[in-house]
């Protein structure tokens, strides 16, 4: 039997430039799992730090291949796919039987993870994805959008779910030129929100920012219902000062570092609640594409790569940059 070969990017030991494309066997049809070639990735921090070797997960297998966010075509019928449809991967490996997945939030598995570190991601001419794992993407989004959904887009919307957001309240997102910090702003809108932004780019009220401050500009007085905050350090106790009387400030990120103090007298005689938030569930990702279908949602794109040049996306992805670097298949 002649087997078909694949080009994918392999890490042996952790390094951006360890990097390095190889010619390997195409993987087999399997009952339950569909065969898609990849169209669009998502270069994210998560994917940056595993390959650099700094993230709080173990990773599995090494050799490695990398790659969470994915846009694909099904490349053969299968299931309730056929040939040519466009989907995206639901990027989280679970078992479907612990009490986190039997619950609905199978993002927390207890024997899972993120697809792209706890097993074998995306940066690969043809993958083999569970059924189970993959969700339709209508034509009217677009590709950059559609390749946000597994953590650019939903990593906020879960945030936003989680603190309970509802249309009326203030929100204040930190970070809010990032990619998290756009869609949170564009769907926070779509849920009735007065949303403001902390970012010193200027451009934010074209996705819906009332207002834009830079970080150490913010009037001292402002107070917020709700206050997502993904890059920690000492911003993340700045930002609990901002935070309204039984309010609640939600982190899903440490951008500027895991540790800070905080006055634990101002969270008791508030009542604020402090969330912890993390990637979302297969039913947030089917409500985030019927969102889309039915509204504009947009992205900031800095760069687009070709798939052979994703050594030098990962360099780029380093350096100072305004929106999102993907890259084209």
């Amino acid at each position: 039997m002649a087997y078909k070969f694949m080009k994918a990017y392999f890490i042996d030991k952790f390094g951006i430039e360890n990097i390095e494309m190889r010619d390997v066997k195409e993987p087999s049809t399997a009952k339950g799992f569909v065969k898609v070639n990849p169209v669009m990735a998502g270069i994210n921090p998560l994917d940056y730090n595993v390959i650099a070797g700094k993230v709080l997960y173990g990773i599995n297998p090494m050799p490695h291949i990398p790659g969470s966010e994915i846009l694909a075509i099904v490349s053969e019928d299968s299931g309730k796919f056929r040939k040519g449809d466009r989907v995206v991967v639901y990027n989280r490996i679970y078992d479907g039987t612990c009490e986190y997945c039997i619950s609905g939030r199978e993002y927390l598995c207890s024997n899972g993870g993120i697809y792209g570190v706890v097993s074998n991601g995306g940066f690969a001419e043809t993958l083999l994805i569970k059924e189970e794992n993959l969700y339709m993407v209508p034509d009217t989004i677009s590709d950059e959008v559609a390749v946000s959904f597994p953590i650019a887009a939903m990593t906020p919307y879960h945030a936003l779910k989680e603190a309970g957001a509802r249309a009326g309240q203030t929100l204040m997102v930190y970070g809010a030129a990032g990619n998290t910090g756009i869609f949170a702003i564009q769907l926070a809108n779509m849920m009735g929100l007065n949303v403001f932004a902390v970012s010193s780019k200027a451009y934010l009220d074209e996705y819906g920012a009332r207002e834009t401050f830079p970080a150490e500009k913010i009037p001292e007085d402002f107070k917020a219902d709700i206050v997502i905050n993904p890059l920690g350090g000492e911003l993340f106790s700045k930002s609990l000062t901002h935070v309204q009387r039984r309010g609640k400030l939600i982190t899903f990120g440490v951008m500027n570092g895991r540790d800070t103090t905080i006055d634990i007298g101002r969270i008791y005689t508030n009542e604020i609640s402090i969330i912890g938030s993390t990637g979302g569930s297969r039913q947030d990702m089917r409500e985030l594409i019927d969102l889309a279908s039915g509204r504009k949602l947009k992205v900031k794109t800095d760069k687009i790569f070709q798939f052979d040049q994703l050594k030098d996306a990962l360099v780029y992805f380093g350096k100072p940059r305004d929106g999102r670097v993907l890259i084209r298949f």
